[in-house]
């Protein structure tokens, strides 16, 4: 099958496309390097890349024209900004930016009758400061519109609502994956990525290391591969479902911490400042719905993890 990549030079997005290129697809990767690096993108025979800003609105000269070029068969929409701290510097242009990117890349589909489905990427941040853990994907989704950090999971949100009712609207099958923190090689570390690259950055560093709120909050860490290789699989098979994608072992910050300490063989003493405004105490996934649909026991370890991208960075 032909299936176009957004964001196919970021973390998640470039780590798909070569998985996808393994099982045989022909690949098309979009991206405008906001945040991604030329580096990640593949260099296999079937893969080809275009270079896009998806808010452009011009659709002669912006991703609708790509679409229609390339005739895909699916069209994978994993294009955002993210990262914690862009959800505080920068509201506004996070909502804004990635609802432009979702209805321009759902324009350029409609008018092209190859695209049999839309495979749009999510959030967990959908469901905000959930009481239920583990989450199911039929919990409601909380939002507030007074806080900064909720500019993302808005985004997100409303894509989610654009791509159900445009598939509708055009008959066509969509695919909606909530992914949980996920992590491994590839991501970014200049303050805006996500807890474990700045860890790492940040035990490197001279500066003392420091955690935001007492590290009580809990998450779940799924490992890369783990997620690309899940959603590889979900691509061409399921349809019209919304599923949680990540790994349901729960961890403390203040554990992840210490334990990426004795990976690196550094003494664990923190400090501690005031925690991020409206930040969610705990998050984990209920993976029973992703369980029925893919068979996927052999989840790649924390520590294995981590020791992966140390070396990376070497």
């Amino acid at each position: 099958m032909k299936i176009l990549v957004t964001g196919s030079a970021g973390f998640l997005g470039s780590h798909l496309c070569d998985d996808l290129l393994t099982a045989g697809h022909v690949v098309v990767g979009v991206d405008n390097f906001w945040r991604g690096k030329e580096e990640n993108l593949p260099t296999h025979k079937n893969f080809q890349f275009h270079e896009c800003d998806l808010t452009l609105m011009n659709p002669s000269h912006g991703v609708q024209q790509i679409i229609y070029d390339v005739q895909p068969d699916i069209v994978v929409h994993y294009g955002a900004i993210n990262g914690t701290r862009y959800f505080y510097d920068m509201p506004y242009k996070v909502f804004n930016d990635n609802v432009l990117m979702t209805q321009n890349v759902l324009k350029g589909c409609e008018w092209v009758k190859s695209v049999k489905k839309i495979v749009y990427a999510s959030s967990s941040e959908v469901y905000g400061p959930s009481p239920i853990v583990p989450t199911k994907e039929t919990e409601p989704m909380i939002l507030d519109v007074l806080a900064d950090r909720d500019s993302y999971s808005s985004s997100k949100v409303s894509g989610e609502f654009m791509v159900k009712l445009w598939s509708k609207q055009n008959n066509r099958k969509y695919l909606i994956i909530r992914p949980f923190n996920t992590y491994g090689t590839r991501m970014a570390t200049n303050g805006y990525g996500q807890v474990i690259p700045e860890f790492i950055e940040r035990i490197q560093s001279s500066d003392k290391f420091y955690l935001f709120g007492d590290g009580n909050q809990t998450r779940s860490f799924c490992y890369v591969k783990d997620h690309t290789q899940i959603v590889t699989k979900l691509i061409e098979d399921v349809e019209d479902e919304i599923l949680n994608i990540g790994y349901d072992e729960e961890i403390t910050i203040n554990d992840l911490a210490k334990t990426i300490h004795e990976i690196m063989g550094i003494d664990y003493n923190p400090s501690y400042k005031d925690a991020w405004t409206n930040d969610t105490k705990w998050r984990r996934p209920d993976l029973t719905k992703l369980k029925s649909y893919v068979n996927h026991e052999d989840f790649t370890t924390l520590k294995d993890g981590v020791v992966k991208m140390l070396k990376d960075k070497q």
